[in-house]
């Protein structure tokens, strides 16, 4: 159960809101639109039952990739986004107006750079000279474990080529040995592996920081009934990751079974996905504001986002 407290501040809101909002049901209820990436935040709460019983509508909103849910946003046709760290200072550095509300940690396992287990290369110092397929935009997590593994094996980032595709085209390609070195993230990471790939490095030991974000359009916070119902998904969401964490086989064979994956590839996906939902403190401003430093610096992020300016720490504190 929630707090009545929550529940009270969401209540309050949809009643001042009132028929007013274009936004809502019938019943004068707000809908949020939440987007996804290859339903992962769905398929966890549906798994933990955490959204039953909310007092406002949801529509989810499924993509690929951080880059077309960015753009759904962009539209105003989704009120909130989930992705890495990058992707997310990239939407903000081509003046997306959102905010960072939420901040998802995991260890960083599942940002990977594969190569084809018959593949010569067995270190990140042979990258030099090759191709890499990055999934899915410029901007993308993928992109950052490349720039930083690339940086600590004494290379430049311009040693190596590089061509963003989309996963899913992406993946036919590495799994038909069409792409031979292929950076990206889970659960299409842990396909590639199950499909002949070997994990050059992954986005552990600090390669990634390992923080992804929940955000929300500025037009959403804007409106006092979305900002609540908001507030209530993201504690919801909180209560989500605490059950994942304590039902991983559970949560993973629901995974399996929702997503049409092979059992052992839904228990990797589970064991590397985020561990716990927590506020955008000055702990998180700091590490993801050295991705924006590099990013920048490389050339991957046009402006380099002052990560605590795009910070709203009034819809989230933590459960």
């Amino acid at each position: 159960m929630f707090s009545t407290r929550i529940l009270a501040v969401v209540a309050a809101a949809l009643l001042a809101a009132g028929c007013a909002s274009s936004q809502g049901a019938e019943s004068g209820q707000v809908t949020l639109t939440l987007g996804d990436q290859a339903n992962g935040l769905q398929t966890l709460l549906k798994a933990a039952g955490t959204l039953d019983g909310a007092p406002y509508q949801v529509k989810w909103a499924e993509f690929q990739g951080a880059a077309p849910l960015f753009q759904a946003m962009q539209s105003g046709s989704v009120d909130t986004g989930t992705a890495a760290d990058l992707p997310t200072l990239a939407a903000i550095s081509g003046k997306l107006p959102i905010k960072l509300v939420a901040a998802l940690r995991s260890g960083g396992a599942g940002t990977v750079i594969l190569v084809r287990d018959e593949s010569p290369v067995h270190t990140v110092a042979d990258l030099k000279g090759k191709t890499v397929v990055v999934s899915s935009a410029r901007g993308s997590i993928a992109e950052y474990l490349l720039a930083t593994a690339l940086q600590q094996a004494g290379l430049k980032y311009s040693d190596v080529t590089v061509q963003f595709v989309l996963p899913t085209a992406a993946q036919a390609a590495f799994n038909s040995g069409q792409t031979q070195i292929w950076a990206t993230f889970d659960p299409y990471g842990s396909i590639g592996v199950a499909s002949g790939g070997r994990v050059l490095v992954d986005g552990q030991d600090g390669r990634v920081s390992g923080i992804g974000f929940i955000s929300a359009a500025q037009s959403s916070l804007d409106n006092p009934a979305k900002k609540a119902a908001i507030a209530d998904f993201l504690t919801r969401l909180a209560k989500a990751e605490d059950w994942a964490s304590s039902h991983q086989d559970q949560y993973a064979a629901i995974y399996a079974k929702t997503n049409g994956v092979a059992a052992p590839i839904a228990a990797k996906v589970v064991a590397h996905g985020s561990t716990r939902l927590g506020p955008v403190s000055p702990d998180v401003v700091s590490k993801v504001q050295a991705v924006s430093d590099l990013m920048h610096q490389i050339g991957s992020l046009p402006v380099d986002v002052k990560v605590a300016s795009v910070a709203d720490s009034t819809v989230y504190q933590g459960s």
